[in-house]
């Protein structure tokens, strides 16, 4: 299994130059990075509905969840069960018409996810990546352990250089713990509250590069930009690893309490326009 970033409760924030930094690791504790971005503070917005879709261009990947085969956009991994069932068709909570995939993982479980069937992506590439996410009321938010919701993943092994995790009560952008120096390069920044019992949307857009410097991630929650510009220290992909996305649940199996999470739609595309206008409830 591999090492992975931010664990336990002991978490460090620091404020430096804008940026809102939050660090912890199932390693020895360690500072988070001070790279460069901007990070909005306060809660997000409520979730009012996304765009039309009918009115933005059309994404490169949807989850669409109808029809007779509902996991037809997703790659056939049963390996992506560890300790945990499969995922389950559900009818969307509190939104009518509309299904869900239900991700179950019990205490001590490991991990539910699928693999969107998309691209690898390499040294230059850039798209953005939408998630509707529902939290259950008794999804454990403050559990001592990390529990991340989609990861770019890495070919090799080692934890991703980019993932979105639950942890402290927050969302997070976390992710360098693998790689050629996860001491330096290790980050965990907070993009806002993860609230329950209600869906929330988070766009994600990545300029996937091993350089600092050309690397950058932008993410939105509600429709409010929270994070503008970070730049992961050491990049957002690793040398000579291309980087391919899962999302559902992967946490500390040291968790005792079961967790639910529900994928309302995903979507990923060439704009933030597209990948915003994911299903949901409206109004």
């Amino acid at each position: 299994m591999r090492a992975h970033g931010l664990l336990g409760a002991a978490v460090s924030l620091l404020l430096v130059a804008g940026v809102v930094v939050g660090c912890s690791t199932d390693e020895p504790s360690r500072s988070g990075s001070t790279a460069p971005g901007v990070a909005a503070t306060g809660e997000p917005p409520p979730l009012t509905g996304a765009p039309d879709p009918a009115t933005v261009p059309p994404p490169i990947w949807q989850a669409s969840l109808s029809g007779p085969d509902p996991l037809r956009n997703f790659r056939d991994t049963p390996y992506n069960n560890d300790g945990a069932p499969a995922p389950k068709l559900v009818d969307a909570p509190g939104v009518s018409g509309a299904k869900a995939l239900e991700f179950t993982v019990p205490g001590g479980g490991r991990r539910s996810e699928l693999e969107p069937n998309i691209k690898f992506y390499r040294e230059g590439d850039e798209a953005w990546f939408g998630f509707a996410w529902n939290l259950p009321s008794d999804f454990p938010v403050n559990a001592e352990g990390w529990q991340v919701l989609a990861q770019w993943k890495n070919s090799g092994e080692g934890s991703p250089p980019i993932e979105v995790k639950v942890e402290g009560g927050q969302f997070k952008l976390d992710g360098g713990a693998g790689g050629d120096d996860p001491g330096g390069n290790y980050f965990s920044v907070p993009i806002g509250p993860a609230l329950t019992g209600r869906q929330t949307d988070i766009v994600v857009h990545i300029v996937f590069s091993t350089d600092p410097q050309k690397a950058s991630v932008d993410v939105w929650q509600n429709g409010q930009q929270r994070l503008t510009g970070y730049k992961p220290p050491g990049g957002t992909r690793y040398e000579g690893d291309d980087s391919y996305l899962k999302t559902g649940i992967y946490r500390d199996s040291a968790i005792s309490q079961t967790a639910n999470l529900f994928l309302v739609d995903a979507r990923v595309a060439d704009s933030y326009e597209s990948a915003s206008a994911l299903v949901g409830p409206k109004g």
